[in-house]
Parts: structure tokens; sequence; C-alpha cells
């Protein structure tokens, strides 16, 4: 990957940190995502759906709940975008089975991994559905039908690149990735740039102020309206960030469950950065999408009775009961996921979705 990176650079010069983050992480043979074993206890993280089946059932009530306000139809689809190993699609498909009479639901998987499509075939294996694996959301686009689409994307947005800006002596400057002594690392574009902040951030920033945005975050989320818009339906979405503008540098490097130094180990750590649902909400609305209050994975999870699905495993494996409870906080804890992870809601329909507190 560094040979890779440093070939890019001497024949194109900096590169942007987006570019950093697509190249590291999606380069199609030396991609992190494309042949590492991310998750889990032997990867390098760990997600909800990982967590405990729980995560997964309550999304497939949740979608249960769309079905039942949406206009009647004799099918729907069900489209998770970055879906891992296949997990969470495998605990929303056996919670939805139970509930499931007049309708059948066609599966599409967005992911570009060969690798972790492999393992979302076998994880999905026993289920009688029709699921469709796709490698993007152009893919994705030609081949549904016009039935109303429901989207989950549990940790999508965070593993998107992002590009950043430095405000130094009164001017914007782009963060980029160079070589310098040979070693490759970061730097700052030899010129000033124009950089478009939110209205609430002008003429605000202090010397030293980073700025983030994610033109990749925008292309997808364009691309899921698009959709929404042709077919109707809702997009469940669900990752860690904030809700509101702001200054930082969210950028961050996973390793073996721990924070790793970014510029280490290219191509073998995952590279996130937090997700701006603010920017989500602003660029739905821009396109005439409804949108949910943005509110806490821990809310949301209660609202749904997490709590309640929790006793109930339980009581029917008592064994388990220190287990299924530390699972439970490390899903809806303060100090744990139940804060930093948030959720959203972009619909096209005329419908309440449960779990942001509106019904």
């Amino acid at each position: 990957m560094e040979s890779i990176l440093k070939s890019y650079i001497a024949e194109k010069g900096m590169m942007s940190l987006s570019e950093f983050m697509q190249i590291c992480l999606g380069h199609p043979t030396h991609g992190y995502y494309i042949k590492s074993e991310v998750f889990g206890q032997d990867g390098d993280f760990t997600t909800a759906p990982e967590i405990s089946q729980m995560f997964g059932e309550i999304i497939g009530l949740w979608l249960i709940d769309c079905i039942d306000k949406l206009p009647v139809s004799a099918d729907y689809n069900i489209i998770e975008l970055g879906p891992g190993r296949g997990t969470l699609m495998a605990d929303i498909l056996r919670s939805m089975a139970k509930f499931r009479t007049k309708f059948k639901l066609n599966i599409h998987m967005v992911e570009m991994s060969p690798k972790l499509r492999e393992m979302q075939r076998e994880k999905l294996s026993g289920f009688s559905d029709n699921i469709t694996w796709h490698k993007d959301l152009d893919e994705l686009k030609t081949s549904i039908n016009s039935s109303a689409c429901l989207f989950v994307t549990n940790e999508f947005f965070d593993a998107l690149p992002i590009n950043q800006y430095e405000f130094l002596d009164g001017v914007w400057y782009e963060r980029m990735v160079g070589v310098k002594d040979g070693k490759i690392g970061p730097t700052l574009s030899m010129r000033p740039v124009e950089v478009e902040l939110p209205h609430i951030l002008e003429g605000r920033a202090a010397d030293g102020a980073i700025f983030e945005n994610s033109p990749a975050t925008k292309f997808y989320l364009g691309k899921i309206i698009e959709i929404l818009k042709r077919n109707k339906g809702a997009a469940l979405i669900i990752d860690y960030g904030h809700d509101g503008h702001g200054f930082g540098d969210s950028l961050q490097a996973v390793k073996a469950h721990k924070y790793a130094k970014i510029f280490k180990n290219l191509g073998k750590q995952d590279i996130t950065a937090h997700v701006n649902f603010t920017s989500l909400k602003e660029a739905a609305k821009a396109q005439n999408i409804m949108v949910s209050p943005v509110v806490t994975q821990a809310n949301f999870l209660g609202d749904l009775a997490i709590g309640l699905r929790a006793q109930m495993l339980i009581r029917r494996n008592p064994e388990q009961e220190m287990q299924i409870a530390q699972a439970l906080n490390r899903l809806i804890g303060e100090d744990e996921m139940g804060t930093l992870f948030k959720v959203l809601c972009l619909h096209n329909c005329e419908f309440t979705p449960v779990g942001f507190g509106l019904e």
C-alpha cells in the first residue's frame, strides 16, 4: 500500500485526505475492506449487530412498522449498505419472518468487497428470500423494481472519505497527504483554498480551526434520495457522529480494537470520521425529503423496547443473564454506544416513523 500511495503522489502530487482514505480502504487488491478480516473479536472493531442479536431484531421490527404504514404492496425492497458479514440482515430477516404474511421481500446488499460478499452469502444461505448483491448504488438503481424501498445503513457513512481544511492566519488551507523524507504523512496545500462553510460557522473560525466535509457522503446520500423519490420509502441511518455544525478533527484509525496512528499500517487498519447528521438532514430537506429528529441510539432502541427484549431473552436463557445484560449496556449505555451513536430517518411518505419520540 505504501508503494501505491508513493507512486500516486510522485505522479500527481499531494493527494487530498479523501483520496488517501479511498485508496487505503477501497483499493481493489490492497484496500483494507477488500482483504482484511475487519469485524468481530478477531478483527479491528465490533459493530452493534456483532454485539447482540437484539440490535438486528429491533431493526427488523422497525422495518415491519414501516411496511404497515406504507401503501399495501405485494413486495418491498429492503436495502442494506455496507452489510459487513451479513449478521445484521440475518437477524433482521429472522425477526421479520414472525410478522410477514401477505407480502414478499426483495433483499438488496450493496457491497464492494468480494470477500465480504462471500461471507454474506454464507450467512444468509438459509433464508428463502430473493437476495441480490450490487457493487454500488448505480447498479442497485438499475435493478430494483418500482416497489417501496427501505434502506438500512449501520456504520456506513463513517467509513466514507472526508476532506479537511485548516484555518491559519485568516485563510483556509486544505489538509493533504504527501511524502517527506521518504515517509507518507500530513501536509497542507501550498496555496489558500475557498471553503464553503455552513452559514452558522461563517466568521467564527479561530486560528488552527479544522473544518471537515465529505463529498462521498453527499454523493451516496444523493443516490439514496434519488431512489426514495422514485420508489417511495425510508432510509434508517445509524452511525457515530454529531448533530450540529462545528469545527474539529474527527479523523481516526482503529486497529485491533485500539486507536492507531493514521499514517501507520496503511491498508491494514480502519480509517473513519464522525458523521455530521445536520449535513445529512439539510441535504435531504433541500430535496424535499422528510427527516426525523436525530436521536441517540439508546433512545431509539429504548423506544422500540430493547429492554423488554433483553428480559425475554434472559427468561429463556437464565444462564446467559450476565452476557445479555452486558450486551444491552454496550448498545445503550451512556459511556458505550448509547450516546455517541445517533439515528436518523429520511422518508418521503406520509407516516410517522417509530423510534424518534414522535408517536
